[in-house]
Protein backbone atom coordinates (compact mmCIF):
# COMPACT_ATOMS: atom_id res chain seq x y z
CA UNK A 1 0.00 0.00 0.00
CA UNK A 2 2.87 2.35 0.88
CA UNK A 3 4.55 1.59 -2.45
CA UNK A 4 1.30 2.35 -4.33
CA UNK A 5 0.91 5.67 -2.51
CA UNK A 6 4.52 6.56 -3.24
CA UNK A 7 4.04 5.73 -6.91
CA UNK A 8 0.92 7.90 -7.10
CA UNK A 9 2.78 10.76 -5.40
CA UNK A 10 5.58 10.47 -7.96
CA UNK A 11 3.06 10.55 -10.84
CA UNK A 12 1.40 13.65 -9.38
CA UNK A 13 4.78 15.35 -9.01
CA UNK A 14 5.76 14.47 -12.58
CA UNK A 15 2.44 15.84 -13.86
CA UNK A 16 3.01 19.12 -12.00
CA UNK A 17 6.55 19.40 -13.36
CA UNK A 18 5.19 18.94 -16.89
CA UNK A 19 2.73 21.77 -16.30
CA UNK A 20 5.40 24.04 -14.82
CA UNK A 21 7.52 23.35 -17.89
CA UNK A 22 5.01 25.27 -20.02
CA UNK A 23 5.85 28.44 -18.10
CA UNK A 24 9.57 27.68 -18.21
CA UNK A 25 9.40 27.18 -21.98
CA UNK A 26 7.47 30.42 -22.41
CA UNK A 27 10.03 32.43 -20.44
CA UNK A 28 12.89 30.69 -22.26
CA UNK A 29 11.51 31.93 -25.58
CA UNK A 30 12.30 35.45 -24.38
CA UNK A 31 15.44 35.12 -22.24
CA UNK A 32 18.24 32.66 -21.43
CA UNK A 33 16.93 30.90 -18.34
CA UNK A 34 19.51 29.10 -16.15
CA UNK A 35 18.83 25.95 -14.08
CA UNK A 36 19.31 28.04 -10.91
CA UNK A 37 16.69 30.53 -12.10
CA UNK A 38 14.31 27.67 -12.88
CA UNK A 39 14.72 26.02 -9.48
CA UNK A 40 14.27 29.29 -7.58
CA UNK A 41 11.15 30.18 -9.53
CA UNK A 42 9.60 26.72 -9.36
CA UNK A 43 9.74 26.74 -5.55
CA UNK A 44 7.34 29.71 -5.50
CA UNK A 45 4.82 28.38 -8.02
CA UNK A 46 1.50 26.69 -7.41
CA UNK A 47 -1.18 25.23 -9.69
CA UNK A 48 -4.82 26.28 -9.35
CA UNK A 49 -7.92 24.83 -11.02
CA UNK A 50 -10.83 27.08 -12.00
CA UNK A 51 -14.35 26.16 -13.05
CA UNK A 52 -16.48 28.06 -15.54
CA UNK A 53 -17.83 31.25 -14.01
CA UNK A 54 -15.20 31.51 -11.29
CA UNK A 55 -14.06 35.09 -10.70
CA UNK A 56 -10.26 35.01 -10.45
CA UNK A 57 -10.15 38.75 -9.78
CA UNK A 58 -13.27 40.61 -8.69
CA UNK A 59 -14.05 44.28 -9.13
CA UNK A 60 -12.61 46.30 -6.19
CA UNK A 61 -10.35 43.39 -5.23
CA UNK A 62 -6.60 44.10 -5.11
CA UNK A 63 -4.76 41.74 -7.47
CA UNK A 64 -1.73 40.22 -5.72
CA UNK A 65 -0.73 37.35 -8.00
CA UNK A 66 0.50 36.74 -11.52
CA UNK A 67 -0.89 33.68 -13.22
CA UNK A 68 0.04 31.74 -16.37
CA UNK A 69 -2.38 29.72 -18.48
CA UNK A 70 -1.91 25.97 -18.61
CA UNK A 71 -5.39 25.35 -19.98
CA UNK A 72 -8.82 26.99 -20.18
CA UNK A 73 -9.96 30.43 -21.38
CA UNK A 74 -10.29 33.56 -19.24
CA UNK A 75 -12.03 36.87 -19.93
CA UNK A 76 -10.95 40.30 -18.69
CA UNK A 77 -13.78 42.84 -18.59
CA UNK A 78 -15.21 45.89 -16.85
CA UNK A 79 -18.78 46.88 -16.06
CA UNK A 80 -19.80 50.36 -17.23
CA UNK A 81 -23.38 51.55 -16.64
CA UNK A 82 -24.47 47.96 -16.15
CA UNK A 83 -22.86 46.84 -19.42
CA UNK A 84 -19.98 44.37 -19.65
CA UNK A 85 -17.08 45.58 -21.79
CA UNK A 86 -14.53 42.90 -22.65
CA UNK A 87 -10.92 44.06 -22.84
CA UNK A 88 -9.26 40.83 -23.95
CA UNK A 89 -9.05 37.07 -23.47
CA UNK A 90 -6.32 34.97 -21.86
CA UNK A 91 -5.60 31.49 -23.11
CA UNK A 92 -2.62 29.31 -23.90
CA UNK A 93 -2.03 30.57 -27.43
CA UNK A 94 -2.59 34.28 -26.76
CA UNK A 95 -2.09 36.51 -23.69
CA UNK A 96 -1.11 33.60 -21.40
CA UNK A 97 -0.17 35.88 -18.48
CA UNK A 98 -3.21 36.58 -16.32
CA UNK A 99 -3.45 39.58 -13.97
CA UNK A 100 -5.24 42.86 -13.46
CA UNK A 101 -2.07 44.78 -14.18
CA UNK A 102 -3.01 48.28 -12.98
CA UNK A 103 -4.27 46.82 -9.70
CA UNK A 104 -1.19 44.61 -9.40
CA UNK A 105 1.38 47.32 -10.09
CA UNK A 106 -0.30 50.08 -8.08
CA UNK A 107 -1.65 47.85 -5.28
CA UNK A 108 -5.09 49.39 -5.67
CA UNK A 109 -8.60 47.91 -6.11
CA UNK A 110 -9.16 46.46 -9.56
CA UNK A 111 -11.59 48.05 -11.99
CA UNK A 112 -11.44 44.81 -14.00
CA UNK A 113 -12.98 41.41 -13.50
CA UNK A 114 -11.13 38.30 -14.62
CA UNK A 115 -13.47 35.35 -15.12
CA UNK A 116 -12.91 31.76 -16.18
CA UNK A 117 -15.16 31.03 -19.18
CA UNK A 118 -13.74 27.59 -20.08
CA UNK A 119 -12.53 25.45 -17.14
CA UNK A 120 -8.79 25.11 -16.82
CA UNK A 121 -5.64 25.45 -14.75
CA UNK A 122 -3.33 28.35 -14.04
CA UNK A 123 0.17 28.51 -12.60
CA UNK A 124 0.20 31.15 -9.86
CA UNK A 125 2.91 33.13 -8.07
CA UNK A 126 2.57 35.90 -5.51
CA UNK A 127 3.66 39.22 -7.02
CA UNK A 128 5.91 40.00 -4.03
CA UNK A 129 7.82 36.78 -4.73
CA UNK A 130 7.96 37.60 -8.44
CA UNK A 131 9.41 41.07 -7.76
CA UNK A 132 12.03 39.63 -5.42
CA UNK A 133 13.52 37.71 -8.35
CA UNK A 134 14.30 40.95 -10.19
CA UNK A 135 17.23 41.66 -7.88
CA UNK A 136 18.70 38.15 -8.00
CA UNK A 137 17.96 36.97 -11.55
CA UNK A 138 19.07 38.98 -14.55
CA UNK A 139 16.98 36.71 -16.79
CA UNK A 140 13.72 37.33 -14.89
CA UNK A 141 14.49 41.04 -14.60
CA UNK A 142 14.88 41.21 -18.36
CA UNK A 143 11.80 39.07 -18.91
CA UNK A 144 9.72 41.39 -16.72
CA UNK A 145 10.86 44.41 -18.72
CA UNK A 146 10.15 42.69 -22.04
CA UNK A 147 6.67 41.69 -20.89
CA UNK A 148 5.95 45.26 -19.80
CA UNK A 149 7.01 46.53 -23.24
CA UNK A 150 5.02 43.81 -25.00
CA UNK A 151 1.84 44.52 -23.00
CA UNK A 152 2.22 48.24 -23.68
CA UNK A 153 2.26 47.54 -27.43
CA UNK A 154 -0.81 45.29 -27.08
CA UNK A 155 -2.65 48.04 -25.21
CA UNK A 156 -1.86 50.65 -27.88
CA UNK A 157 -2.94 48.28 -30.65
CA UNK A 158 -6.21 47.63 -28.81
CA UNK A 159 -6.91 51.36 -28.39
CA UNK A 160 -6.12 52.09 -32.03
CA UNK A 161 -8.33 49.22 -33.15
CA UNK A 162 -11.34 50.62 -31.27
CA UNK A 163 -10.68 54.18 -32.41
CA UNK A 164 -9.73 53.77 -36.05
CA UNK A 165 -11.01 50.41 -37.36
CA UNK A 166 -14.50 49.54 -38.50
CA UNK A 167 -16.42 46.74 -36.81
CA UNK A 168 -15.72 44.47 -39.80
CA UNK A 169 -11.99 45.23 -39.58
CA UNK A 170 -12.01 44.52 -35.85
CA UNK A 171 -13.75 41.20 -36.49
CA UNK A 172 -11.13 40.24 -39.08
CA UNK A 173 -8.40 41.18 -36.61
CA UNK A 174 -10.08 39.12 -33.89
CA UNK A 175 -10.00 36.05 -36.13
CA UNK A 176 -6.29 36.63 -36.69
CA UNK A 177 -5.50 37.13 -33.00
CA UNK A 178 -7.83 34.51 -31.53
CA UNK A 179 -8.35 31.91 -34.31
CA UNK A 180 -9.38 29.16 -31.86
CA UNK A 181 -11.93 31.12 -29.86
CA UNK A 182 -14.70 31.71 -32.38
CA UNK A 183 -16.18 28.26 -31.87
CA UNK A 184 -15.17 27.93 -28.22
CA UNK A 185 -16.81 30.84 -26.41
CA UNK A 186 -20.25 32.54 -26.45
CA UNK A 187 -20.55 35.05 -29.27
CA UNK A 188 -21.88 37.79 -26.99
CA UNK A 189 -18.42 37.80 -25.34
CA UNK A 190 -16.88 38.34 -28.77
CA UNK A 191 -19.37 41.11 -29.57
CA UNK A 192 -18.49 42.78 -26.27
CA UNK A 193 -14.78 42.60 -27.18
CA UNK A 194 -15.46 44.12 -30.60
CA UNK A 195 -17.58 46.91 -29.12
CA UNK A 196 -20.73 45.95 -31.03
CA UNK A 197 -24.06 44.23 -30.36
CA UNK A 198 -24.51 40.47 -30.88
CA UNK A 199 -26.88 41.28 -33.74
CA UNK A 200 -24.20 43.35 -35.48
CA UNK A 201 -21.71 40.53 -35.02
CA UNK A 202 -24.15 38.11 -36.61
CA UNK A 203 -24.53 40.39 -39.65
CA UNK A 204 -20.75 40.80 -39.98
CA UNK A 205 -20.25 37.03 -39.82
CA UNK A 206 -22.91 36.43 -42.49
CA UNK A 207 -21.28 39.02 -44.74
CA UNK A 208 -17.85 37.45 -44.27
CA UNK A 209 -19.22 34.01 -45.17
CA UNK A 210 -20.62 35.28 -48.47
CA UNK A 211 -17.34 36.91 -49.61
Amino acid sequence: MIKVCSFIAILIQMNELTKYQKLIDFISNWVAFSPIDIDQLRDKLSIEHFDKGHKIVRQEQVCTTIKFVISGVYRVYQIKDGKEITSYFNYESRNPIVASFVSLLKAQPSKEIIECIIPGELISINYSHWKSFYSVSHALNTFGRLMAEFNYVLAIERIESLQYQSASERYTKFIQLYPDLLNMIPHHFIASYLGITPESLSRIRKTSFTK
